[in-house]
């Protein structure tokens, strides 16, 4: 959030005055000291809490945007009665105002500023440790996310530097338990000069890294910019590599539009989730539920090229996910664990307690209607308008 002494500048003013607060950190010879004052700065950078509601829509508008391979099928999903795993990705939408975006149209929260202007998604990790029922209209809930910078890592030589950010996000009610742990890693790399933008820049590719085994089971389907621009609404992501292939090209040195890290990741849950459903584990009528996943980004995904989402049992409720790009190279590599389905009337996963140096102020009281369901945490019956729109969701068009 921008402090009242800076939130009536002009934008084209902040912007100079953020590269200016970050530029200096480089302009001395003291390149290490320089580079660790930026790790502090980040660390100690306070985020705002993201406040959502527990609404099915945005979960209904994420199944309907996926292909049709990547459904999985709804007396296993407990849609939209509860929140797929991997779901929370198109909840909580950055509060950023337009007129702070910067000039690659991404938010400033999480960003180191000049010479380390080009973002991108380079893995991360989650735990579910609870459900997040969806509800409508009047039954909806206020959900928290907290974030919070927990590391920061610089990695190469001087002039070739990235900065790896970790953000850790917490996400549950307004009191109480994390029912979702997620610690994703951002990557922040340096200014490209105009002249190394161009064709050398888009073939000088590195030698694709194949996978050790061969998939159990794979899908391949070629993402299309329609795709990617409503996931790109779904997520409140203006990112200009999602969307500008003009950009891509003349600017990040990108042969196409780039496919989302998020979704590559909803992509290997949902595709092992079907493969369950369908008897990969326990039976058609039983699935295993997702417990974690970690996840590392290797390589980008283009629009319009073919990719294929592979899966691989590794042990026992253990699960290897990765997709290949269309040289057959590894562009996103996972492992998944799951966990048996509780018996009837459990509770699907334990519960954490947010850890106490993680703010908890500037939320808004729940009212004393909504406190009564403050400890649900796993599938309940609901109202008629719910199993209406479960209905109404049943058979959708492919992505």
């Amino acid at each position: 959030m921008r402090s009242s002494s800076t939130s009536f500048w002009p934008k084209e003013q902040r912007l100079v005055r953020w590269k200016a607060s970050t530029a200096c950190l480089f302009s001395t010879g003291r390149h290490s000291s320089s580079l660790s004052k930026l790790k502090q700065k980040l660390i100690l950078r306070k985020l705002p809490s993201i406040k959502d509601c527990s609404s099915p829509t945005p979960s209904r508008l994420l199944r309907v945007t996926l292909p049709n391979a990547f459904w999985v099928p709804e007396k296993i999903a407990n849609a939209p009665t509860l929140m797929e795993p991997g779901h929370h990705l198109v909840y909580f939408p950055p509060s950023t105002t337009l007129s702070s975006l910067l000039p690659d149209n991404t938010d400033p929260l999480h960003s180191p500023g000049t010479p380390f202007t080009r973002r991108m998604w380079a893995g991360g990790d989650i735990t579910f440790h609870g459900n997040i029922p969806l509800r409508s209209g009047l039954y909806n809930r206020l959900i928290i996310c907290r974030e919070k910078t927990t590391d920061v890592e610089i990695k190469g030589n001087e002039g070739e530097e990235k900065v790896f950010v970790t953000i850790r996000r917490d996400i549950g009610y307004r009191t109480g338990k994390a029912l979702i742990i997620e610690n994703r890693r951002l990557v922040f790399m340096r200014d490209r000069p105009n002249a190394a933008v161009g064709s050398t820049v888009l073939t000088n590719q590195r030698d694709p890294v194949k996978p050790q085994h061969k998939p159990d089971v794979s899908q391949t389907f070629t993402p299309s910019a329609a795709l990617l621009f409503r996931f790109s609404a779904l997520t409140f992501n203006a990112h200009r590599i999602h969307l500008d292939p003009n950009y891509c090209r003349d600017v990040e040195g990108h042969r196409n539009l780039l496919v989302h890290g998020p979704l590559s990741l909803i992509l290997m849950l949902q595709f092992l989730r079907v493969h369950l459903a369908n008897g990969g584990q326990t039976g058609p009528e039983k699935s295993d539920i997702v417990s974690d996943v970690e996840y590392r980004c290797l390589a980008p995904l283009y629009a319009g090229e073919d990719l294929q989402v592979c899966v691989r049992k590794k042990d026992t409720h253990a699960w290897e996910t990765w997709i290949e790009g269309p040289d057959g190279g590894l562009a996103v590599r996972g492992t998944v664990r799951t966990a048996p389905p509780p018996e009837e009337g459990e509770k699907s996963l334990s519960e954490a307690k947010i850890p106490e140096d993680i703010p908890t102020d500037a939320v808004e009281v729940e009212s004393s209607a909504d406190e009564t369901h403050q400890q649900e945490t796993s599938p309940t019956p609901y109202s008629s308008l719910a199993q209406n729109l479960n209905k109404s969701t049943s058979n959708p068009e492919a992505g």
